[in-house]
């Protein structure tokens, strides 16, 4: 099964108050609010979604969640952790759930490891995983530490071609999603760069993982829909570029959670420590910023 094209957001995992506790049922809300909005699909538990914060149990739960209320979304799920043997159980549970991907990003604790180390670690992970899972590669380095280079994507897209079906970048490297898309034609390439969605498009990425569409998905459909037409999409781009601003001048999953409930009146909700939460002052400030790109 080929992986899909189209506009996905990288899904922010709610919380209650101090961050103490899963809010399950904000999940449902929101995943409703993508699919009336434009959204094609999601990916759960990736960074915008906290993901290295929960704990297995946590992520079952939630993975069970987000499975029970998908309807036509597309539905990744991030199961990279540090530990090799938390990876395949996390990732066996969300194939049998009913997750139509897994996103798996390098493990990031150690750092300077080689391809050998990262091939052993990967090799580990498809063999435990059924022929029909679809894996994504999720290439991060700025905050795993840890790139997926050309030497191991060679080596894994030849001996598990149909387990490895795409790779997620967030490089911000323009040059590097034109170069996957030329040296692996028979990968799903992802940009998860905010960006470079109008550009990441336009060189035949299969789409955008993208934090700005958890509030505006229909921007990032938007500059989809502008490439599929043969247009550069440099005002969708803009649309996008606006958001993004914004939400880079705060903390960012703290800033969405936010922008969800003002935009799309979605209950309150919270992150988990390390991340804090918006001040007074940021939330006033944010509410203010959100209502002049209403009325632009």
């Amino acid at each position: 099964m080929a992986l899909p094209s189209g506009a996905f957001a990288a899904s922010v995992t709610p919380f209650t108050a101090g961050g103490l506790e899963l809010d399950l049922d904000w999940v449902p809300k929101h995943l409703a609010y993508l699919e009336q909005r434009g959204a094609d699909g999601v990916l759960a538990l990736g960074t915008n979604g906290e993901g290295p914060s929960l704990s297995l149990d946590e992520r079952r739960r939630l993975i069970d969640t987000v499975v029970a209320h998908k309807r036509k979304l597309w539905v990744y799920v991030g199961t990279g952790c540090a530990s090799l043997s938390d990876t395949i159980e996390i990732s066996r549970y969300a194939h049998e759930a009913g997750a139509d991907g897994l996103m798996i990003v390098p493990p990031f604790y150690y750092k300077r490891i080689d391809d050998a180390g990262l091939i052993a670690y990967y090799d580990a992970v498809l063999k435990a995983l059924p022929g029909d899972a679809r894996v994504l590669l999720y290439n991060i380095p700025s905050l795993s530490g840890v790139e997926i280079t050309d030497g191991l994507l060679d080596y894994l897209t030849e001996r598990y071609p149909r387990q490895v079906a795409g790779i997620k970048d967030t490089s911000g490297s323009l040059q590097r999603l034109k170069r996957y898309r030329q040296r692996y034609p028979g990968l799903a390439v992802y940009g998860g760069s905010d960006g470079l969605v109008a550009r990441g498009y336009r060189t035949g990425a299969a789409g955008a993982i993208s934090a700005v569409a958890n509030v505006f998905p229909e921007y990032v459909k938007a500059a989809r829909e502008a490439s599929l037409a043969g247009e550069r999409g440099e005002r969708e781009q803009a649309a996008i570029d606006r958001v993004r601003a914004l939400l880079g001048h705060y903390p960012q999953q703290s800033a969405i959670k936010h922008a969800l409930r003002i935009v799309g009146g979605l209950p309150q909700t919270y992150v988990r420590p390390p991340l804090r939460d918006l001040t007074d002052a940021e939330a006033a400030g944010l509410e203010r910023e959100l209502a002049a790109i209403a009325a632009a």
